[in-house]
């Protein structure tokens, strides 16, 4: 007996598929593993009886079964993201808490110190996450309504949310400080096929980005460990010898040393989303212009004013959905 129910995620996964007309581009959408996509869809086609979709070379189409149902979802989630707004809207009203996502990113903290320049410090509320897909969702929820991100490929963005790219920079490989190569100025990432890697768990398939990133040079990483983002990755470079990709402006801990990839060109885009219903809406522009102050002035390696309002702030290109 089939015992799963359908849920309305899976209703918004059949919608995604049919959009997007393939497993792949569907799941990257979804940001999840294609296999597992594909599963579920063969437990919802079992669930119901009946196959929703025809596949072949080209990708996927409804099946005239799959169309109807997808019709009941198109009304169901309407219905249902209606509701979560019409609730979102009034739980802002209630509370005069700034929702602040933490993310395992170099330039959070620098969110918070200018958050505290402008007033806004004694307002924020942080929720921290473990993935870029999990604060995605929680803007798509409205239960976020500012943070800051960094991703090396595009990310959907949720509706109603607006984005302001910040900077990019260069990944960075970390080693213990006695490695042979830290002695060097630079490296080339195919100096480091024979190390063992360590990457993250979570959602946002680190892993498949790490292997992606290697294939050019011939190599396929040897994983040796799998951490969250906010694991102990120094500690598991400085005292096992692994090795790591980190982000430039990552605090740099003791036992272990930073070094750039010469021959790598990936870089890491670092952008600030926010609620476009949000009060901090108004002072967007303030804000970015205070986390990229402070960036380059800790890229140049000055010391970053937490409590100081420069002067003739830049006003930066929005993006909204």
């Amino acid at each position: 007996m089939i015992t799963v129910e359908l849920e309305l995620k899976h209703l918004h996964h059949l919608r995604v598929v049919a959009k997007a007309g393939s497993l792949n581009r569907a799941a990257a959408q979804l940001v999840l593993p294609q296999p597992a996509l594909s599963r579920e869809l063969r437990r919802i086609e079992q669930l119901l009886g009946d196959e929703l979709f025809e596949r072949d070379r080209t990708g996927v189409r409804p099946t005239a079964f799959g169309q109807l149902i997808l019709d009941y979802a198109d009304g169901i989630l309407a219905h249902t993201a209606k509701i979560g707004s019409d609730l979102a809207h009034q739980c802002a009203h209630r509370t005069k808490a700034l929702r602040v996502g933490w993310s395992a990113t170099a330039l959070s903290g620098l969110l918070l110190d200018a958050l505290d320049v402008t007033g806004y410090g004694d307002q924020a509320e942080i929720r921290t996450a473990e993935s870029t897909a999990e604060m995605l969702e929680w803007f798509g929820r409205g239960e976020l309504d500012l943070a800051v991100l960094s991703e090396q490929c595009e990310v959907p963005l949720p509706a109603n949310t607006g984005r302001v790219d910040l900077s990019d920079d260069p990944l960075l490989i970390m080693l213990p400080d006695w490695h042979p190569l830290a002695s060097r100025q630079s490296v080339q990432l195919a100096e480091l096929e024979h190390e063992r890697w360590i990457s993250s768990t979570g959602p946002d398939r680190c892993r498949e980005f790490l292997k992606r990133v290697c294939r050019p040079f011939g190599f396929s990483p040897q994983i040796a460990h799998h951490v969250s983002v906010s694991g102990p990755r120094d500690e598991i470079v400085r005292y096992q010898g692994d090795v790591t990709l980190v982000q430039t402006l990552r605090p740099l801990a003791p036992g272990v040393v930073h070094r750039p990839i010469s021959d790598l060109l990936m870089r890491t885009s670092h952008f600030l989303l926010y609620r476009e219903d949000s009060p901090i809406a108004a002072r967007i522009d303030v804000l970015a212009g205070l986390i990229t102050d402070a960036y380059w002035e800790g890229r140049r390696g000055e010391r970053v004013p937490s409590r100081t309002f420069p002067a003739g702030l830049p006003r930066l290109a929005t993006r909204t959905s």
